[in-house]
Order: C-alpha cells, then sequence, then structure tokens
C-alpha cells in the first residue's frame, strides 16, 4: 500500500507592534496581545502564546518543538464529530504518570476494515494559531480540530475509512482514536474520505474546530 501523502506549505506572519509616542517627555509603549485563556482544569499548559497570522488556514511547518518524552501509547485520543459535517474535535488525554513535551500537529490516518492505513492526501495547518510547546501534566489533555473532506462511497476518488490511528509530533508508536458522534453511536463507522486538514494542537480545545 502507498505511502500517505501528506502537505505542508509555510506561512508567516509578520507582527508589527505599534509604538505610541506620548507627551513631551518622548516616552513610547509597545501594543502587546493577551493570551488565551483555557477552559479548564482538563487542558494543558503552554509555554508560548499563538502569534497573529494574516490567514488562519495557511499551512505550516514543525520546527522547533524537539523530541518528546512519551509515545503515542501514553494517550487516550478521542474525535468528537461536530455539527458542521466532516469536522471533528481532537483530545488527547495524558494517560501516564509524567508531564509530556508535546506540540506540532498529530498525525492521524484513516485505517479500512482490516486496520490497514489508507493512503489520503493531508494538509497540516495553522488553525486556530501556530504550533505551541506543550506540558501535558498526567490526566490533563491538548486539543486540535480535524477537517475532513466526506464523498460518496462510491466516489473513485475517495476511500472508504472504518477507524483512525494517530501519532503525534516526534513521538514513536501510534494509538486507536476512538470516534463518537457519528452514525447515532449504534453503527460501525464507514465514511468516504478525499483529503484531510489537521490544525495545531492546543492548550484549550477554543477556536480549535473553526475551520
Amino acid at each position: 500500500m502507498g505511502k500517505r501523502t501528506r502537505t505542508a506549505s509555510t506561512a508567516a506572519a509578520l507582527v508589527g507592534g505599534a509604538l505610541l509616542l506620548a507627551g513631551c517627555g518622548g516616552q513610547a509603549a509597545t501594543n502587546s496581545a493577551a493570551a488565551p485563556e483555557g477552559l479548564g482544569g482538563d487542558t494543558a499548559s503552554s509555554d508560548t502564546a499563538p502569534a497573529t497570522r494574516a490567514d488562519d488556514h495557511a499551512g505550516g511547518t514543525h520546527d522547533d518543538i524537539s523530541a518528546s518524552n512519551c509515545s503515542a501509547e501514553d494517550f487516550e485520543i478521542t474525535m468528537q464529530a461536530q455539527p458542521d459535517g466532516g469536522v471533528f474535535l481532537l483530545q488527547m488525554k495524558n494517560t501516564s504518570d509524567e508531564s509530556c513535551e508535546l506540540g506540532g500537529w498529530v498525525d492521524v490516518t484513516p485505517t479500512n476494515m482490516a486496520g490497514q492505513p489508507i493512503d489520503t492526501p493531508t494538509e497540516n495547518v495553522n488553525l486556530p494559531g501556530p504550533d505551541a510547546n506543550l506540558t501535558l501534566e498526567p490526566g490533563k489533555s491538548a486539543f486540535s480540530g480535524v477537517k475532513i473532506e466526506l464523498a460518496e462511497q462510491s466516489d473513485p476518488d475517495a476511500q472508504v475509512a472504518s477507524g483512525f490511528t494517530a501519532t503525534p509530533s516526534d513521538m514513536q508508536g501510534e494509538a486507536a482514536v476512538e470516534v463518537s458522534g457519528l452514525n447515532g453511536g449504534g453503527s460501525p463507522m464507514e465514511i468516504a474520505i478525499k483529503s484531510m486538514q489537521i490544525g495545531t494542537l492546543q492548550p484549550s480545545p477554543q477556536g480549535v474546530v473553526a475551520f
């Protein structure tokens, strides 16, 4: 089976500091943006605030995140279907007894009924912001958005997926993904996929599914 195609484009956004001259003394002040707040105690901590971008849907690269001290098997990974068709909230929960360093994107791979990977064009995107260094304490979670271009099963350009596996950036191994919110939760999952977009891992679910 062919290797899965993954494309990533590089987008940079220039953040300009606004300089205000105050009074005759010529004192200057710089404008700063507040980092988004996390949504509850189950979220990860981040040592960098997402930077402003010119295009929320621009692709990204993952250059600054060092190799993690954990593996994919240390996480419980779920994908919750959202009201907008083909959009999922991905949640990574640290089930180990140590803190895990992570960031960038999760490599999400569709699988067929035999559990074999499906060759699917996939793009990493800077949504809702650039990738950041995250420290995930035991029991805490990180989040990202997944957008799937759905199709009819008869579409020759689509492949039918019965499940997913996931491997976070710079980690060994892979983990099975539990998918919820499809088919009323009663039938085996079968969806025809043409392509996917994966957003960056974030310490909060806020904005991650806003494709």
